[in-house]
Parts: structure tokens; sequence; C-alpha cells
């Protein structure tokens, strides 16, 4: 049996999360709410998944109790716990009332036009959306049925499931995989 492999750590796109996050922001005034944002960010990043087989930002996806999240993204926004010394932390504030605010633009130059274009799809499609009316769809499993109640803890998403439960074939499954890997030994020759 083949082992399933896992390289999100290694890919992870904080300029690319942080250049997404900025221009969610923008589109919503230059504000939004901690979770609202996470929920949006990991929208984004499932449905790149879905549609070209390739993640925006390759961050780790984990059950939480609130739901999908894009898992490096939530440590690096999150108030209590940001690196003191990241891209994000630069960029984007987030305040103890739990509202992400930019600091300065970052600009989307890291960001394709057909991933702004989804970004800008997505923050449409749930604009008018509470974060708690986000957090019950990440609930329901015919909205997020990847979605597994870890109770206190979290449970890890691998992309192989996700891509199962988006009705990606085997061999796409097998095809996304390996393209990872080679992505992860091309990125461990620039280190």
């Amino acid at each position: 049996m083949r082992q399933k492999i896992d390289n999100t750590h290694s890919l992870y796109n904080e300029e690319k999360a942080t250049q997404l996050a900025s221009l969610l922001l923008k589109l919503n005034g230059g504000s939004m709410d901690f979770l609202k944002c996470i929920k949006l960010l990991y929208a984004i990043e499932k449905e790149a998944i879905n549609r070209w087989l390739r993640p925006v930002i390759f961050d780790e996806l984990y059950s939480l109790p609130h739901g999908q999240v894009v898992s490096q993204t939530l440590d690096r926004a999150e108030y209590r716990i940001r690196p003191p010394r990241s891209f994000w932390n630069k960029y984007l504030t987030t305040t103890s009332n739990n509202v992400i605010h930019a600091n300065e633009d970052c600009g989307v130059d890291r960001l394709s036009r057909a991933e702004i274009d989804l970004a800008k799809e997505i923050y449409e499609k749930n604009r008018t959306k509470t974060p708690e009316q986000l957090m019950n769809e990440h609930h329901n499993p015919k909205l997020t049925p990847e979605w597994k109640n870890p109770g206190q803890s979290r449970i890890k998403t691998k992309y192989s499931e996700l891509l199962s439960l988006l009705n990606k074939t085997q061999k796409q499954i097998d095809e996304f995989e390996a393209d990872l890997k080679e992505l992860a030994n091309l990125e461990a020759l620039t280190r």
C-alpha cells in the first residue's frame, strides 16, 4: 500500500494567505470578524481544490469545534498566539475583540487573476452572512461533509479525504498527491 503524503506544512504560503485575507478585508471595508475571515479563507482553499485540483495557500485543514479551518493561517490570525515576526503580522492585526484589520496594503502580486476572482466570488456569496451562520454551515454535513466533531480537540482533514468527498476520481487524487510531492521536492531544493 502506498503511503499517503501530506506536505502542506512545507508548502504553506503565508504571503498568499496574507494577501487573500487583505483582499477580503478590503472588500469588506478594511476589517472583518476574525471567525468570518477564517471561514472565507477556508472556503477559498476548498473551492480552489475542487475547481483546479490545487490549493491557493497550501494550508493544513482541520476540523475544530467551530468548523473547518485553515490551521496555519488561524495560528497567525489569532490574537493571543500570533508569531511576532511574520508577513501576516506586518500587514494584519487581530484585536482583542476578534476583528482583523489591515495595517497597510500588502497588494495582491502573489495571487493569480483566477485566485483573486475566486476570492471575490466567495466573498460576495457570503458577504451578508454572520460568523455564526458560517459556523453553522460548517456543521451541516450536506454543505461541509469533511467536518468531523473533534470534541474539544481538532482532527486533521487530509487533502485526499477532501478530494474524495468532492467526488474526485482516484486518478485525480493520485495526480494531486504526485503534484504535491513534486512541489515539496522543488521547495526543498530552494531552501
